[in-house]
């Protein structure tokens, strides 16, 4: 977990959390996203999944296999600006019934604590570890080159990744209720699993290759990797390795064998809080995709040699299936930063004495240590940290139904790996679609995080070249509580009569689109 939560995780078991933590300015700037508290204002999907394992998907498919470029059904795309979104948690809800009051009335959803305090969310009080992902991303201008066996891209974009994992029950309630929750007073907590939060905004540029290495008969491979230099605008991240910790009472709690870690580089300065520039680099890094595909296609391969570009032939598949490795990689900031790790620290808390004030964030460092420094059997401080990008496995396969038709099974599966990492959900996802050069609809059903009870249901719609979806409508349809939102959109150049470019392949100087099986299948 970050800095700023972990200081509110340990002080909301020691002082109120709206009478101290929401007056610091960077805390209430950062933490509510974190904590998922601007569910209101977000409309945030996670892979876009209608519409990055189409055939038309060009730019959009390199996000997920850099290899599928060489083998879709455009020779060039261009893209202008699309956005991509998702927000998702188990632990802040609002109930179906409030949310709808509020998008028909505006009207904000009252709940109350055991204390009779006010909240506009509630939370989920089962016995289940909770996790939360929030995810965006802004695609900026870009362009992508087929040419026989090769494809080249270049892309831009600026992503804001948020995720906790692994978070207690019993810590859940805390922050919600307070310290003053009786209910848990009294009782020692021992949590020995990593409880994980991090939090990462940067700019990234990806050079994309991909290479047809292999055709024979019915036989389709291809291979692609995209090398992306990154540049980190802000970051914290905290992992707690272990803790135990007992509330006393709303005035007295102790904290035992403490093993934690976090690091933060934000705009703000950490004297007076004032906010700086928001997207100035504070870090820099780099991030790696890589993928290979193969494809049964319906015809076998001529040697025929194509004269312009535009005459590349599309070679229609059975079916095509792909694996792909997609953001491994890491920022290392060196601007802004602190980095602090304490090994088997304790500490004793009484009110109002270790209250923390409405301070700057080096005071608040300060406090820190003076709670933990002094007990702790190993302590570091350093003005640097290093950051990795939520790292994830995935599968793709697609089957050709009948012309136009086609079906998409997508699994991707984040991993976990080292303390200063953001988590990317793993999903499961069963996508049949409608896809011609004109337009193209697609209906994703999809289970994240292994809930099976709880699966989604989306909506992609593409028009030439303007597209939007959903990859959740549960919410929007009354089928769960509100507990995120999830949007995508874009516009781009290519597949436009108005631009006359419609960069299908075998579409050469024709100013309309043609539905693409009329073309010859042959090899180039």
């Amino acid at each position: 977990m970050s800095y700023p939560f972990y200081t509110k995780l340990f002080d909301h078991l020691l002082v109120n959390y709206d009478k101290v933590y929401l007056k610091v300015k960077w805390v209430r700037h950062f933490l509510p996203g974190i904590l998922f508290l601007t569910l209101l204002n977000s409309l945030c999907a996670q892979d876009m999944l209608g519409v990055v394992n189409s055939n038309y998907a060009g730019l959009y498919g390199i996000s997920i296999n850099p290899s599928a470029m060489v083998s879709n059904r455009l020779y060039m795309d261009y893209n202008l600006v699309s956005f991509q979104g998702y927000l998702d948690n188990n632990y802040i809800f609002i109930s179906r019934d409030d949310f709808y009051n509020l998008l028909s009335d505006k009207k904000a959803p009252v709940y109350y604590t055991e204390e009779n305090e006010l909240r506009n969310y509630n939370i989920y009080r089962d016995d289940s570890d909770k996790f939360g992902y929030q995810n965006i991303r802004i695609f900026g201008p870009g362009g992508m080159l087929v040419y026989g066996q090769h494809a080249f891209g270049l892309t831009s974009a600026f992503r804001s990744v948020t995720s906790f994992q692994d978070l207690p029950n019993d810590i859940g309630v805390f922050l919600y209720e307070a310290i003053d929750y009786e209910y848990q007073h009294d009782i020692q907590y021992l949590h020995d699993a990593k409880i994980r939060l991090g939090s990462m905004s940067w700019y990234e540029m990806a050079i994309s290759y991909a290479y047809n290495f292999h055709r024979y008969k019915w036989n389709y491979w291809s291979v692609g990797i995209s090398i992306k230099p990154l540049i980190g605008t802000a970051g914290f991240y905290s992992t707690i390795n272990n803790v135990e910790y007992i509330v006393h009472n709303d005035d007295s709690a102790s904290v035992y064998n403490a093993t934690f870690e976090y690091g933060a580089s934000l705009p703000v300065n950490y004297s007076t809080n004032d906010i700086q520039p928001v997207f100035k680099p504070r870090g820099f890094g780099f991030g790696l995709d890589a993928g290979i595909t193969y494809q049964n296609t319906e015809q076998g391969h001529s040697t025929t040699v194509f004269s312009r570009i535009c005459e590349q032939p599309y070679e229609e598949y059975n079916f095509r299936i792909g694996l792909s490795i997609l953001d491994f990689g890491y920022i290392k900031f060196k601007k802004n930063a602190v980095y602090e790790s304490y090994i088997n620290a304790s500490a004793e808390w009484y009110k109002p004495h270790d209250t923390l004030s409405n301070s700057s964030v080096n005071e608040l460092v300060t406090k820190v240590e003076s709670y933990f420094a002094q007990t702790a059997e190993e302590f570091e401080h350093k003005e640097t940290f290093t950051m990795f990008l939520p790292p994830a496995i995935s599968l793709q396969a697609d089957v050709k139904l009948r012309q136009a038709v086609y079906l998409n099974l997508s699994a991707h599966y984040g991993l976990k790996v080292g303390n200063s990492f953001l988590y990317r959900p793993s999903v499961i996802a069963l996508t049949p679609r409608f896809e011609t050069a004109r337009w193209e609809v697609s209906i994703p059903f999809s289970i994240y995080e292994w809930q099976y009870s709880m699966p989604r249901i989306g909506f992609s719609f593409r028009y030439g070249n303007v597209f939007f979806g959903f990859d959740r409508l549960n919410t929007i349809i009354g089928a769960s509580d509100f507990v995120g939102l999830d949007f995508y959109a874009g516009l781009r150049l290519n597949l436009s009569n108005n631009f006359k470019m419609n960069f299908v392949k075998g579409n050469c100087g024709m100013r309309k689109v043609h539905n693409i099986e009329t073309f010859d299948f042959r090899n180039f």
